[in-house]
């Protein structure tokens, strides 16, 4: 009987090693068969797509003096046009809707004259600046694609959580796919980059270096929590990011229809319990005439339920002038349709609007216009006249003054400046970088100073 029980033991025991042994070469192998279903690079995976190369050019002027100076002025009476040369820079961008709208930091584009986009497929595009926001250092970019593009998923309802996993996701040094991992170390952080202090910041210790700046932070379901912006050079391991809540809200304003499509709508959107409520309803406008009030319900749009405003801005974009929007909204309980004719509004003219609103009659400077006025510049705004008793003559402005900067941001296009000022409320304090310019006989004496006007 002993003999018997220890043999069925032994026999038992060998059995349960076998398993055992077959167990252990399962979970050796487990990493080869499930690494590709790691959160993390599932996450990747899923943004690299939308994940973007931004290279700009800037066209910058240098004066330069040789010995030939003095000969050219005294034979030819001007001085030799200004040597312009081209600076480029690196950053990064994500896509944010399929039809080519890109997010970067506002710093990696502003002064550039031309921005180059490269997609993570290796194809090129030139993207137009749309929007920026030096405060916010976001910026508004647009490619114009021959297919639908991939874009990020945005985390708009809810804020990443301390100690969260989360992944930066750029080009730095200009090298592609970079990606590195680490966790929501600190939120609300104050941080203050030149004259710009932001106080709402992520902190994080995923390794974000130069050329990561624009790039997407994402969590480990691929959702878009924060755009890349900077590194603490005086510390390891702590970089920042603009929160997703600062993202959403400026892509709510450069998206809506007023500001892409100069389309009048005149309605204000916010999320709300997983849903969408009218934030504010413009007096007088399309929406207003139509009977939608501030605090209603938006349930459906054209029939199509939205839950995020951004995917609502997205409909919007493709409607035009003439076009009816019917809006399913729920006030007090009740599900009422109304019905919206869109408005064409007129287009923005920077030349009106420096004129309404600080009193300046402006000219755009051209190379041409330049080289025949002996400027030191090849662009800016030329002031032409100063109206009496304007926010611009009360500062102290005179003509031939070159405005080279407005807000903080050069001034390179008509188009891209009106959009700005169309921003700009009465009582707003606006800087500008002005160039002085005065001829002595063979000499040009030049100097660069800042001002301040208040918009009325």
């Amino acid at each position: 009987m002993k003999m018997r029980i220890r043999f069925v033991a032994t026999k038992t025991l060998g059995v349960a090693l076998s398993f055992l042994l077959l167990g252990i070469a399962v979970k050796a192998a487990e990493p080869l068969d499930t690494a590709a279903d790691d959160p993390v690079v599932l996450a990747v995976q899923k943004v690299l797509p939308a994940v973007v190369n931004i290279r700009t050019e800037q066209l910058v002027s240098r004066q330069f003096a040789d010995p030939f100076e003095d000969l050219w002025r005294q034979f030819f009476g001007q001085s030799r046009r200004p040597y312009v040369e081209g600076a480029q820079s690196l950053g990064s961008g994500v896509v944010v809707d399929e039809d080519g709208w890109l997010v970067t930091n506002w710093h990696v584009v502003r002064r550039a004259t031309k921005i180059d986009v490269v997609m993570n497929d290796g194809t090129h595009y030139e993207a137009k600046y749309v929007s920026g926001d030096e405060a916010n250092d976001l910026a508004l970019l647009k490619i114009e694609p021959k297919q639908p593009l991939p874009f990020v998923d945005i985390a708009s309802g809810r804020e990443p959580l301390l100690g969260e996993t989360v992944v930066a996701v750029g080009n730095p040094f200009g090298l592609e796919e970079t990606v590195t991992k680490g966790i929501i170390s600190a939120k609300s952080r104050k941080y203050t980059a030149g004259d710009v202090t932001f106080d709402d910041i992520l902190q994080t210790d995923a390794a974000i270096n130069p050329g990561n700046s624009g790039g997407p932070l994402i969590n480990t379901r691929g959702q878009l929590v924060g755009i890349n912006m900077a590194i603490l050079s005086q510390a390891q391991g702590i970089g920042f990011a603009i929160p997703v809540k600062r993202v959403a809200s400026m892509l709510a304003t450069w998206l809506s229809p007023e500001k892409r499509e100069h389309l009048w709508l005149g309605l204000r959107f916010a999320r709300e319990n997983d849903g969408i409520v009218i934030a504010d309803v413009q007096v007088g406008s399309p929406a207003a005439k139509a009977g939608l009030a501030a605090s209603n319900t938006v349930v459906a749009v054209d029939g199509e339920k939205f839950s995020d405003v951004l995917q609502l801005l997205r409909h919007l974009l493709h409607k035009k002038a003439g076009d009816v929007v019917k809006f399913e909204a729920a006030r007090n309980g009740k599900a009422q349709t109304f019905t919206v004719k869109l408005v064409a509004l007129p287009k923005l003219s920077a030349i009106d609007l420096m004129r309404r609103k600080f009193g300046l009659q402006v000219q755009e400077l051209t190379p041409d216009l330049a080289t025949a006025m002996d400027m030191p510049v090849v662009q800016g705004l030329l002031v032409a006249d100063v109206e009496k008793g304007g926010p611009a003559a009360v500062a102290g402005v005179n003509r031939g003054i070159v405005i080279t900067q407005v807000g903080g941001d050069e001034v390179q296009s008509l188009d891209r400046l009106a959009e700005q000022l169309a921003d700009i409320k009465t009582g707003d304090p606006v800087s500008m970088n002005v160039l002085v310019i005065e001829h002595r006989g063979n000499f040009t004496m030049q100097q660069t100073s800042g001002i301040t006007l208040k918009a009325r």
